[in-house]
């Protein structure tokens, strides 16, 4: 006679409810872990936007004279917007210069080449040789830059059409220095989506204000704050007497996340830095 071996339907519904158990459980666990997993991801993305911007917005100010008798290097300034002219090239005279036109070395120093639909210049002037309370940095607006070979032995050169035109030959000398410098702006701003961000833009003088670009982001209550110091330490809202500009950048996380209960929710941090003007410290 055959034998026939199985289960009970008891000994099945108990083996059922027992693995729903462990699946429910092990479930659990994955969502946990994953949940974390993404907080620990959207916390380490946070914290690297905001290191990122402490760290991209002072590069250009440190560049800023608020105390040049011609003006301010800070155009405008608000809490939450900063224009002002940043630095974008160093170079050197290879030549006396005066008029419409100043003959530069071609060896540079700069973060992009001469553009004149953005850039200006500040020249250098001596004035008298043996005194030093009339050497200025004279503003003049670039309209053309063209390579030459008009340095000293048909050396390269970089030729900068200017206007004003520089008066007094004897004023530029040989290896003035030459700064070159755009219009920009930074300051917070809010996309079509309604998420706030640290945006950048500069001004073209063919065609104006070019569209923002975000910087950092996105941002969190506050968003982006300046704060504005004279050289005894007290605010100030004269842009000729800053001497150092405080930032304060409040992120915060581009998703929302669990945190163990009740709806996911966006985290925000802040970081603030410090950044002292160049000849006003």
């Amino acid at each position: 006679m055959l034998s026939r071996r199985g289960f009970t339907l008891t000994e099945l519904l108990v083996a059922l409810a027992l693995g729903g158990i462990v699946a429910t459980a092990i479930g659990r666990v994955l969502i946990h872990t994953h949940r974390l997993a993404q907080r620990l991801a959207q916390r380490i993305e946070l914290n690297h936007n905001l290191r990122s911007a402490v760290a991209i917005l002072p590069v250009d100010l440190r560049e800023l004279d608020a105390t040049d008798p011609a003006g301010s290097d800070i155009i405008d300034m608000t809490v939450s917007s900063l224009r002002y002219k940043a630095m974008r090239g160093f170079y050197m005279t290879c030549l006396p210069a005066s008029g419409s036109r100043v003959s530069l070395d071609t060896a540079a120093m700069g973060s992009r080449p001469l553009d004149p639909e953005y850039d200006s210049l500040l020249i250098f002037s001596d004035g008298q040789t043996l005194l030093a309370g009339d050497d200025r940095w004279v503003h003049v607006d670039l309209t053309a830059a063209t390579l030459g070979r008009n340095c000293p032995g048909g050396a390269p050169s970089l030729d900068a059409t200017i206007r004003p035109g520089l008066a007094g030959p004897d004023s530029v000398l040989a290896g003035s220095p030459v700064r070159s410098f755009e219009v920009t702006q930074v300051r917070r701003y809010a996309d079509a989506a309604g998420v706030t961000w640290v945006g950048a833009r500069r001004f073209s003088k063919v065609t104006g204000w070019t569209a923002l670009q975000p910087v950092a982001g996105p941002l969190g209550p506050g968003g982006l704050r300046f704060t504005y110091f004279a050289r005894e330490g007290a605010p100030t809202r004269d842009p000729a007497r800053v001497a150092r500009i405080g930032i304060m950048v409040t992120g915060r996380t581009s998703l929302p996340v669990w945190l163990g209960s009740g709806k996911p929710r966006y985290l925000a941090d802040s970081l603030a830095t410090q950044v002292a003007l160049r000849n006003n410290r």
